[in-house]
């Protein structure tokens, strides 16, 4: 029944759609509501997790025995990630902003919000693998033996990996490289 309409939603068909989001929204905010604990929000990730399905609407495949209210979960957990991860980055950034952090004497005051838009593309342009190694390690104070498990990689790597992120965001920053250790 769930993927008939989403058929038709994909087709245009607005009532379509209405009757999927009746049907599903409730059980999708309080999942999302219950991850996130801030309205705003989830309202978001609700919303945005609606749009998803529309956009890629062949990706959910009824035969495999997945429900759709679980398929819409799943959308809204990969969301909900994402949020974190992005919170999880900016937490840093505002971290090393802190009084007493290594960038301080590097950033005026009026300079904070230029710096934290240029360390989020710092870590933009780093590779996946680089990023979320520098992301457990910074945000997430996390050793180099939890790293490498996160990852699936061995100490060496996550070394090289953690290296090579710092090096590339200290030079994007203007700042001096890290001493070696």
């Amino acid at each position: 029944m769930d993927h008939e309409l989403l058929t038709r939603a994909q087709a245009g068909d607005r009532e379509a759609f209405g009757v999927l989001y009746e049907r599903h929204h409730a059980v999708v905010w309080r999942f999302t509501l219950h991850r996130v604990h801030q309205v705003p929000v989830t309202e978001d990730i609700v919303h945005d997790t609606f749009l998803e399905v529309l956009k890629h609407e062949e990706r959910f495949e009824p035969d495999r025995g997945v429900e759709f209210v679980t398929y819409l979960c799943s959308i809204a957990d990969n969301l909900i990630r994402k949020h974190y991860r992005k919170e999880s980055r900016t937490a840093a950034v505002l971290d090393w902003l802190r009084p007493g952090s290594a960038l301080e004497g590097a950033v005026s005051a009026e300079g904070k919000f230029d710096r934290l838009l240029d360390l989020e593309r710092a870590l933009d342009r780093l590779p996946a693998r680089q990023r979320e190694a520098y992301r457990l390690s910074e945000a997430q104070d996390a050793t180099m033996d939890q790293i490498s498990e996160e990852l699936s990689v061995s100490l060496s790597a996550t070394k090289s990996l953690l290296f090579r992120a710092r090096t590339s965001v200290r030079k994007f920053l203007g700042l001096e490289p890290e001493p070696e250790s």
